[in-house]
């Protein structure tokens, strides 16, 4: 488990927080900005989406007026064919009263007519067919007329509608190119976020580093002792695979990168954990974060075994390479049994496998 999950301790989150102090202004900033570019897009995807909403509308009204339009054409078609075959039905009217005008008509009626009383009911049914064919082109001409000016209503409508659905259409593209504008303003201050807050635990971290490294010292006798001298002298702490190397990685939760200060050995709670090196015992208490905890000062190196099931020394107690100081265990801020063991050099944070 990385150092920078483990240090919400009162003693390194002090440390940290001086860390923050001095050199993390930018993580507060970077943080900022991602709240205000956030809000940004948050309230342009509300617009656009309202955006969106009226552009459906007016485009189902165009398909309501457009079918409204059509309708009426139909219906203005069929009016007109009814108009025109009305007036050839009153031109063949006036053809026959002007013949019946000019004697010819008459003339015919009465070889026709049967009596004089048959004469009068065929003159009188000419004149009702011209009244009611007058009144029927009236009618027509009335409805033609109507329809006509439906049709230009419902044209202007629908052309209106149409612009509207031009114009709302354009905006919604707009609305989808400030959208995305604005993610990726949301997007580069966030890894920037990410970069400052990285900085800062970073910082925190050698900071708390340099803290650990100088505590317990006071006091700490290692004369007659046989201390190590250089690289290769040690003994590496417990049996297992390297779950998790020393180094950069991404956070498992926060997503961005960290230092991870130690290794991680993944073994089964119970497993011996030996000292490294001949030394003394600074620290061997339990400290929330790292669990159960020893360390070790060994002259030029000093190492850190956290998250101990158990510990078999105490602090200001003498140790050899290879001795039994503790077993692997999972306390602290742990997802699971691993021993996570840290290591410096000369005071320097440093990784386990580039001394072993």
């Amino acid at each position: 488990m990385s150092l920078s999950r483990r240090m919400l301790t009162t003693v390194i989150g002090s440390v940290a927080a001086i860390a923050l102090t001095i050199g993390l202004v930018p993580a507060a900033h970077a943080e900022d900005a991602v709240g205000a570019a956030q809000k940004d897009l948050t309230q342009l995807q509300i617009e656009a989406a309202e955006v969106q909403r009226n552009l459906e509308a007016s485009k189902q009204a165009q398909v309501n007026s457009q079918r409204q339009y059509d309708l009426t054409t139909e219906d203005l078609a069929d009016q007109r064919t009814l108009v025109e075959a009305m007036r050839t039905q009153v031109g063949r009217v006036a053809v026959a009263a002007h013949q019946q005008a000019a004697g010819l008509g008459t003339a015919k009626l009465l070889f026709t007519s049967d009596s004089e009383d048959s004469f009068l009911a065929d003159i009188a049914v000419m004149q009702s067919i011209t009244s009611i064919t007058d009144e029927q082109m009236i009618r027509l001409a009335a409805e033609q007329s109507r329809l006509t000016e439906l049709e230009t209503t419902q044209a202007a409508a629908l052309q209106k509608v149409t612009d509207e659905v031009a114009q709302q259409t354009e905006l919604a593209a707009e609305y989808d190119k400030k959208v995305a504008s604005a993610q990726q303003v949301v997007n580069r201050l966030t890894e920037a976020q990410k970069a400052a807050l990285a900085d800062a635990q970073n910082a925190a971290i050698l900071a708390a580093s340099a803290a650990l490294f100088s505590s317990g010292d006071s006091g700490v006798s290692r004369s007659g002792l046989d201390l190590p001298t250089g690289s290769g002298q040690g003994v590496w702490p417990a049996t297992g695979p390297i779950t998790s190397p020393f180094g950069y990685r991404t956070n498992p939760i926060g997503g961005y990168s960290e230092l991870h200060d130690g290794t991680d050995v993944g073994a089964a709670c119970g497993t011996p954990v030996v000292a490294s090196w001949t030394g003394v015992v600074t620290s061997a208490r339990f400290e929330s974060g790292w669990g159960n905890r020893i360390v070790v000062d060994s002259g030029i190196y000093k190492a850190a075994y956290n998250h101990l099931q158990s510990m078999s020394v105490v602090a200001g107690q003498t140790v050899t390479a290879g001795q039994v100081i503790g077993a692997v265990g999972t306390t602290g801020y742990s997802t699971g049994c691993h021993l996570h063991f840290s290591t410096w050099v000369n005071g320097q944070i440093t990784d386990p496998m580039s001394i072993f």
